[in-house]
């Protein structure tokens, strides 16, 4: 049995880019050839293009970008994850796997009791010598992990699941996934990222509630993220935002 406190996400793989989607704009307005226009994109057009494409509304052109992730998190946070249908999954089964020959991993804040999900996984090891492991595991909690590969495009990543789960009315642990999540997306998508870093408390009603008055609500919900699942591994966006400053 294995306990962890932490959430983890690892970036497996990702399609497209940035100057990608921009090079399409030569690609299809200009008549431009595929190797001419990508090798035409500096930084600048780059930046302005898609930051303009945001601007007026233009977001299914980000779905020409996305990435591959392998998240392991609670089946209470898996669960609320795969309600976001614009993505693919593929999830550890806790049917076939049998976690008296691989080791059963739970996913809980800080302080929860320990003899709780040791009692728990007694339960089902006394289970298996009756049942196979898809009964057996009627008898695990909601704390435990399940490792999932999860696959999006950039304006489902950034524009629905980014402002719905990273926001401080999203339950702790998928928030603390969610700002994994972001942090791999402002290293692929950097100038999305950044535009969607400021627009956060608007792209969503609810996104500052429950934020205390006068909180940047952003930095209110990491922190209460952190509080409760530990540190986050990186933020990218301490490096070119107001937040660093708070």
């Amino acid at each position: 049995m294995f306990i962890l406190e932490s959430p983890r996400v690892r970036l497996i793989g990702a399609w497209g880019s940035e100057a990608l989607v921009s090079a399409f704009t030569d690609m299809l307005y200009r008549g431009v050839e595929p190797e001419e226009a990508l090798k035409a994109q500096s930084a600048d057009v780059v930046e302005r293009r898609i930051s303009a494409f945001y601007r007026q509304g233009h977001w299914s052109v980000f779905e020409f970008m996305g990435a591959q992730f392998l998240v392991e998190c609670s089946r209470a946070c898996h669960t609320q994850f795969i309600r976001h249908r614009l993505a693919s999954y593929w999830s550890e089964s806790q049917r076939y796997v049998d976690y008296t020959k691989r080791e059963v991993r739970f996913v809980v804040p800080r302080g929860f009791p320990a003899d709780v999900l040791k009692r728990a996984y007694e339960d089902y090891l006394a289970l298996r010598g009756q049942y196979k492991p898809e009964y057996a595991r009627m008898a695990l909690p909601n704390a435990t992990a399940v490792l999932f590969a999860v696959q999006m495009n950039a304006r489902e990543l950034l524009l629905n699941f980014v402002p719905l789960r990273c926001a401080a009315t999203a339950q702790a642990e998928i928030r603390h996934v969610c700002w994994q999540i972001f942090a791999h997306a402002w290293r692929l998508w950097p100038t999305l990222a950044k535009l969607v870093w400021e627009d956060l408390p608007n792209l969503h009603r609810d996104f500052c509630t429950k934020v205390p008055k006068g909180a940047d609500c952003r930095e209110y919900a990491i922190r209460d993220a952190e509080e409760k699942h530990g540190p986050l591994p990186e933020k990218p966006w301490l490096y070119a935002s107001p937040y660093q400053r708070a």
